[in-house]
């Protein structure tokens, strides 16, 4: 049983920080044995200045998104909440907090494992070593690009394509220490509110995520794992504080030019996609670049402004290869699955494979014992559904809920043991669709019973999280197709080599990086046949 101590400044928390220890509670062998609150809390630094205050208030009124990771909510409104609380005055020199030879004894007593710091200000001294664990702490940033703070702030301001974030072990210095888990967001351009909301949101399962781990490999080998994985920051960013009245003013400015020039830009030039082909000879290796894409048009006549083609999926039967892909109404403002047969310069013989009240994309299509299926995605039906060819390629029956649950691009693959089923999923409403990549296994497809993977999330990072395509094997390795949105959504699309796939354990690696074509400003499809290969790119017009 691991015992857990916490520091606060107050038992009225922050949405998030409730539901991190929340999740903390429920996770099994451990117990959160005491709560330390803080009774003269004190600002980290000087106080900001108005303009930089004045900004926040305002942002936060024009952003606020609910649910409010921000909004208070009481400890004691946690089911079960029986943490007895010591309550004390730390020794407060400039911006560092230090406990006193009494209350440090006092938590000793406790015999705490660890100790989760969410209150008082930089931490100094004993209380760092008295717990064998360590104090764990969160920097809602990537260290190796900002230190200090304020968080989630200067990543909007300075433009970062993503926003990080970290549970550190902490240490005497500054945002320094051993680094326990880390994800990256895709930074909202306007809004720190907004770019925070979903950050902290996303942060508070952290915590029980290490812990699970922890028991999942035990103790001991957690610590040696750790040292091997250890995350080393090769660069350390400048430690940053709130801006001076000049600089916030010129922040603002850039920043509400930046964004009227980006929605006049919106708002004149919708999103396009276009479906790619290029040829590919018998055999030749998927991981080369430099295939010469062509795009594949729908007829002027069949379109209507608005509409595009997007997600292609090839499937052989016979000597005929057929491509199922999304076809966006704009009109309806959703998408539905067509399928053509692609003749070598267009798609012939296109018809509507699938189309139900709410949007489909995606089109995964699985061939298995002379059938085929199709596991489109359906996110906006927070459920997943199978369907199974009746008159191939044109007529389908629904055979019911896949999985149940939000399930954003779903990608199947079938090992020895079974299926493995990809999607991504965020944890808590609040976070981002993007960010999170799940695996589930089953040992069945038509009567799946889905298993999550012992460290979901297998990937926490926008730049490569969700799924582009098939999974495929080339020369005994398995590849799986990823978007990168770390700029904006699909951006572009990496080749990632699964290393170790188990029922406890994944890794994978970028191998290949597939950049969207001059003038195109995403692609986030990548599938192929035996003569050719698929993707999509993205416009604005």
């Amino acid at each position: 049983m691991l015992r857990i101590v916490l520091l606060l400044d107050s038992l009225e928390v922050s949405a998030w920080v409730w539901e991190a220890i929340y999740q903390t509670m429920k996770v099994e062998r451990t117990q959160i044995v005491l709560a330390v609150v803080n009774e003269s809390p004190k600002p980290s630094g000087k106080k900001s200045p108005f303009i930089y205050r004045f900004y926040r208030w305002a942002d936060r009124k024009l952003f606020l998104k609910q649910p409010d990771a921000f909004a208070k909510k009481n400890l004691k409104s946690i089911p079960h909440w029986k943490v007895p609380e010591l309550r004390g005055k730390p020794i407060q020199k400039k911006y560092s907090d230090y406990f006193n030879s009494e209350t440090l004894a006092k938590i000793k007593s406790y015999q705490p494992d660890l100790i989760i710091r969410f209150g008082f200000r930089i931490l100094r001294g004993e209380i760092l070593n008295i717990a064998p664990l360590g104090v764990w702490s969160y920097h809602h940033g990537d260290p190796s690009c900002f230190r200090g703070g304020p968080p989630c702030f200067w990543e909007v301001m300075k433009q970062e394509e993503t926003t990080g974030v970290v549970l550190q072990k902490l240490n005497e210095k500054l945002d320094d220490g051993v680094i326990l888990y880390q994800s990256w967001s895709q930074t909202d351009p306007l809004s720190v509110q907004r770019n925070a909301n979903k950050v902290f949101w996303k942060s508070s399962y952290f915590i029980a995520r290490v812990l699970k781990q922890i028991n999942l490999e035990g103790l001991e080998s957690w610590k040696k794992n750790l040292g091997k994985k250890e995350i080393y920051l090769k660069e350390k960013g400048p430690i940053l504080t709130p801006p001076t009245t000049s600089e916030m003013l010129g922040l603002w400015f850039d920043l509400w030019k930046r964004n009227s020039l980006r929605k006049n830009q919106e708002n004149s030039r919708k999103p396009h996609w276009e479906i790619k082909v290029a040829a590919r000879k018998p055999f030749q290796n998927p991981l080369e670049p430099n295939f010469d894409f062509q795009s594949v048009l729908p007829p002027k006549n069949d379109h209507k402004k608005g509409d595009f083609w997007a997600d292609p999926f090839p499937v052989e039967k016979g000597e005929e290869t057929w491509v199922f892909y999304e076809e966006f109404d704009a009109k309806k403002n959703k998408g539905r699955i067509c399928v053509g047969k692609w003749d070598g310069k267009s798609l012939i013989d296109r018809t509507v494979a699938l189309e139900e009240n709410w949007h489909l994309s995606y089109p995964f299509i699985w061939e298995e014992n002379g059938s085929f299926y199709l596991i489109p995605e359906s996110g906006e039906a927070d459920n997943l559904f199978i369907y199974e060819a009746v008159d191939f390629p044109y007529t389908w029956k629904n055979l019911g809920l896949f999985f149940q649950g939000e399930a954003f691009d779903p990608t199947i693959i079938k090992t020895d043991e079974g299926y493995w089923l990809f999607v991504n999923q965020r944890p808590h409403t609040g976070a981002s669709p993007f960010v999170e990549l799940n695996a589930y296994f089953s040992k069945s497809l038509l009567k799946p019973q889905w298993e999550a993977h012992a460290a979901n999330p297998i990937v926490s990072d926008v730049r490569s999280s969700r799924p582009a395509g098939r999974i495929f094997e080339w020369e005994g390795k398995l590849y799986r197709p990823a978007q990168d949105s770390g700029k904006r959504y699909g951006h572009r699309i990496k080749i990632q080599e699964i290393q170790e796939l188990t029922l406890k354990s994944y890794l994978e690696k970028t191998v290949r990086i597939l950049e969207p074509e001059e003038a195109a400003l995403g692609t986030h499809t990548f599938n192929f046949s035996s003569h050719w290969i698929f993707s999509d790119s993205y416009f604005r017009r």
